[in-house]
């Protein structure tokens, strides 16, 4: 995911590298992964290497299909519009309510507009930022021992905190510290399926303007109405750079945004992808829920 909100949506709200604390909640046991090989990679220079996902080398894109389950229109769009509210809220927590000194609320008040979400409830939004909301963090484990870090922005602790570990336990999931270990905070540039001149985007084209544009990496995957989607993964210090370049060389960046981006990835047996789909909405339907991350290939 990588979801659900303004990161779903290719997917969300703002992300620096927070290390826990006030507001901050994690509950659990160390879960071990099974080491993974390095993926291929594309040598550009002494220092440098842009990789590519292991799945997407492999032509694996059945996860992003599953992971969608979609309900009625309008239903599926006022959760839409719930996670970005949630995202306002946050970025106005962290940065402050005047998007020309919040780049963050300023890309996701962007993301907002290009889904068509009502100005009444994107100034609602907005107003709630003397709420007394905390920003929340949880780690678990999910189907198959996948890793998931679940964002949340809610006014009681407690409450969410056992909600979440409620769903996670009916749906074959658990909480279990050290989930964050598999996720590394990057910067996330998402480029549509065509370019300005209407030209269809390929992988291997993705990957050349990577390099022109000073990109880290590249996932090809799909969004919640399953349009292709590229992802090109920078540093976090390097996001706004690689965007304007990405926007230079012709392409339609369609969101901007700091996201947890897994460092290993596990794969699932059929049984178990559905288990997670399944688990993930669940999560994702939870008021309080920004965002939820996997590392599921």
């Amino acid at each position: 995911m990588a979801v659900w909100a303004a990161a779903c949506l290719s997917r969300a709200a703002g992300r620096c590298l927070r290390a826990p604390g006030p507001g901050v909640r994690v509950a659990g046991s160390r879960v071990p992964r099974p080491s993974q090989p390095e993926p291929p990679g594309i040598c550009l220079s002494p220092g440098r290497t842009l990789h590519v996902s292991a799945a997407v080398l492999a032509g694996h894109n059945k996860w992003s299909k599953v992971r969608h389950i979609k309900g009625p229109k309008d239903t599926e769009r006022s959760r839409i519009f719930t996670k970005l509210s949630l995202s306002i809220r946050l970025a106005v927590k962290e940065g402050g309510a005047n998007p020309e000194l919040n780049s963050n609320l300023a890309h996701i008040l962007e993301l907002c507009r290009s889904k068509h979400m009502p100005k009444a409830t994107i100034e609602a939004a907005m107003k709630m930022e003397k709420t007394k909301d905390i920003y929340l963090l949880y780690e678990g484990r999910g189907p198959g021992g996948s890793s998931l870090l679940i964002e949340a922005l809610s006014n009681s602790s407690s409450k969410c905190l056992s909600d979440i570990r409620h769903i996670l336990n009916k749906n074959g999931g658990m909480m279990a510290e050290g989930a964050r270990h598999a996720f590394d905070k990057k910067g996330v540039v998402a480029v549509g399926g065509e370019d300005r001149a209407k030209n269809a985007l390929n992988l291997e084209r993705a990957l050349e303007l990577a390099v022109e544009a000073g990109a880290e990496d590249v996932l090809e995957t799909e969004d919640e109405e399953e349009k292709n989607v590229f992802k090109f993964i920078c540093d976090i210090s390097e996001l706004h750079q690689v965007r304007k370049k990405l926007d230079s060389l012709g392409l339609c960046s369609v969101s901007c945004a700091r996201e947890f981006i897994p460092n290993t990835t596990v794969q699932l047996a059929e049984r178990d992808l559905e288990q997670a789909s399944q688990l993930i909405q669940a999560l994702g339907l939870h008021e309080d829920v920004i965002q939820v991350y996997d590392n599921i290939e």
